[in-house]
């Protein structure tokens, strides 16, 4: 007798049904739903006789739903309404079907599924997207996905390479909890997909830190205990995500990093420094920033983002000015202007909002020569700046305290950081202005002071400073109450705009204190050799028409 291939399917799929062990895989798990909407274990979805034509057996009525479908700048599938096996898990899991409605129109008293977790609704743009293609094409346009022929056997795609939620789950086997294929552990699952760039060896793949510690109920009631268990799971959640865009835990993107990084998991909190008078608000912007804007035309924000690659920071230290362990893999600006997927430098990351963006920071300080862009201002073509980018131009520095040298380069988070000696590291939060880590006094008639300048003092030796070794009237200035700021312009001079004459020695003069000289009409600092200058000003009524040293 010649038996056609639908027919021998479906001889099969009935076997399968009536197989001890098969039933006795769903009895007991949420798919079992005897209890709820009464008939047997397998009848909510499968049928001998009258089924979906090309379906494994199907009974259970499809939805009509049309759905909203998740979407993302970072997205390269091409994701439409459900398809295939899609479907069929979406005529219960939407809620729109009853739980016992066949296709032959029995209501079953008319049960729904249980409003939760299990129901997607109709909205699933805050789910992983389905029923689209995985294939070689999508991995070679998107690098962090890897190519269909290193999934696991037990992630398959249906036989149009699509993938489906029969993918990850499997209706028929609970053995590892919510249906899935496999153990998700350490994100065995997502990373068998997504190839994510820095992972491997980031303190979030391998902290022993307690994610069920977190301010986070979706963390506390993780099967996992650790941030190393629950991998992608610390940020991410499949289904139901508060974020809908990349799928995270909460809505505000800052919440899913402060949800641990509040003391409850990391060592640190950041919650206190994030408060202080001067700090980076990220709790001030909400989707503003985007992972495919363009550094210099974005709109002026922050988030923990813009700085910090949660897939590759590392708890690691670097010598300036390389990127130190905790801002690996973010993206930048470099020192020439363009962008860069991948900083190699700390002052990459600084310069992709305090650079070319005309979103920037303003100055508080009316310099003579107005410059907002730090990036021009650390230019190593420009007549002086701190050595940032690159080593400083003056040879001649007797102040510098040891180990510095005038060949030592610092970072930008040297003196823009916290102002706790106890707290959390880096330029969250200070409770000095302009985020600086201590005190550095700008307005005049300041008092000197080891605190008043405090900043300076830091490298700068005070014994060197107040004995004029390095310019024979420094005491006399500061005794007179004239502010550092009042001469010296801390980032630098940009090389469009300054001179090696005039702007050495990070001359540029503020003109709220000094003024031009009455006599000549000129404001003007000379550099005229090795420790030998002259000055053209007025300044707390003296007036320089020259003064020379």
């Amino acid at each position: 007798m010649k038996i056609q291939w639908t027919e021998l399917k479906k001889m099969l799929v009935m076997i399968a049904l009536s197989c001890p062990t098969a039933n006795a895989m769903i009895e007991g798990t949420p798919h079992d739903l005897s209890a709820v909407a009464g008939g047997s274990t397998c009848s909510f979805c499968h049928t001998p006789h009258g089924s979906l034509a090309g379906t494994p057996l199907w009974s259970h009525k499809l939805s009509n739903a049309v759905y909203s479908i998740y979407q993302s700048s970072s997205l390269e599938a091409n994701v439409g309404q459900p398809t295939g096996s899609s479907k069929y898990c979406l005529s219960c899991h939407d809620g729109t079907v009853a739980l016992a409605e066949s296709i032959t129109g029995g209501s079953g008293g008319g049960t729904y599924i249980t409003p939760g977790t299990a129901n997607l609704g109709t909205d699933l743009s805050d789910d992983h997207p389905i029923s689209f293609v995985y294939s070689t094409a999508l991995s070679t346009e998107d690098v962090q996905i890897r190519p269909p022929s290193t999934l696991p056997e037990e992630l398959r795609l249906d036989r149009t390479g699509e993938l489906q939620c029969t993918t990850c789950h499997d209706a028929h086997d609970n053995r590892y909890g919510n249906f899935l294929v496999m153990s998700n552990r350490q994100s065995r699952m997502c990373l068998a997909c997504h190839d994510l760039s820095g992972w491997t060896l980031s303190s979030h793949e391998s902290s022993l830190a307690l994610a069920s510690a977190a301010n986070d109920s979706y963390l506390r009631n993780s099967e996992y205990a650790t941030v190393m268990e629950n991998g992608c799971l610390n940020c991410h959640r499949s289904h139901s995500a508060g974020g809908h865009e990349r799928l995270l835990h909460f809505a505000r993107s800052e919440d899913n990093c402060l949800s641990c990084h509040d003391g409850s998991v990391a060592s640190t909190n950041l919650r206190p420094e994030l408060s202080k008078f001067s700090r980076h608000d990220v709790v001030r912007y909400h989707r503003v920033h985007d992972l495919k804007e363009s550094p210099n035309t974005a709109a002026r924000h922050v988030e923990c983002v813009d700085c910090h690659n949660p897939h590759a920071a590392q708890n690691t230290l670097a010598q300036a000015p390389v990127v130190p362990g905790v801002m690996r893999g973010v993206s930048g600006v470099t020192a020439s202007g363009s962008p860069i997927e991948q900083v190699q430098y700390e002052y990459e990351v600084c310069f992709k909002c305090h650079g070319d963006n005309p979103s920037r920071a303003q100055s508080a300080i009316t310099r003579q020569i107005t410059q907002t862009n730090v990036r021009l201002e650390f230019d190593q073509t420009g007549p002086s700046f701190h050595p940032v980018v690159s080593p400083g131009i003056n040879r001649n520095v007797p102040s510098l305290k040891s180990p510095m040298t005038v060949a030592t380069m610092i970072y930008c988070t040297d003196c823009h950081n916290s102002d706790s000696e106890s707290g959390a590291k880096g330029p969250h939060g200070s409770n000095y202005p302009n985020l600086l880590a201590y005190r550095y006094e700008t307005s005049d008639f300041t008092q000197e002071s080891s605190f008043s300048y405090e900043l300076c003092y830091k490298c700068h030796s005070r014994n060197s400073i107040l004995n004029d070794e390095s310019f024979p009237h420094h005491k006399r200035h500061l005794e007179q109450e004239i502010p550092c700021s009042a001469c010296h312009d801390a980032h630098g001079i940009s090389a469009a705009q300054g001179t090696t004459t005039n702007n050495s020695h990070l001359m540029n003069f503020d003109t709220s204190i000094v003024r031009s000289d009455p006599a000549t009409g000129r404001l003007a600092f000379e550099d005229t050799g090795v420790f030998h200058g002259r000055c053209f000003l007025e300044c707390h009524n003296d007036r320089h028409s020259p003064k020379e040293y």
